[in-house]
C-alpha cells in the first residue's frame, strides 16, 4: 500500500515537471493536453487500486491471526 502511494505520488509529481513537454500546451500549467489527462487517471486509478489491494490484504492478516 506504501509503495502505491509513493509510486503515484511519484508519477504525478514527474508529470507535473514534464521535461519532454507533452503534458502541458507551450508549457503553460493553465493549458493541460489530453497526454496529461490520460495519465493523471492512470495515476489516479493505480493509486486507488494499490490503497484497496493493500486494506484487502491487512484484513487478510488480520483475520488470520490465532484467536487468543
Amino acid at each position: 500500500m506504501l509503495l502505491s502511494v509513493f509510486h503515484s505520488l511519484t508519477f504525478v509529481k514527474n508529470l507535473w515537471q514534464d521535461s519532454a513537454h507533452q503534458a502541458f500546451t507551450n508549457g503553460d500549467h493553465s493549458h493541460p493536453t489530453a497526454f496529461f489527462w490520460i495519465h493523471l487517471a492512470l495515476a489516479i486509478t493505480s493509486f486507488a487500486l494499490g490503497v484497496l489491494v493493500g486494506l484487502v490484504g491487512l484484513r487478510g492478516l488480520r483475520s488470520a491471526r490465532p484467536v487468543a
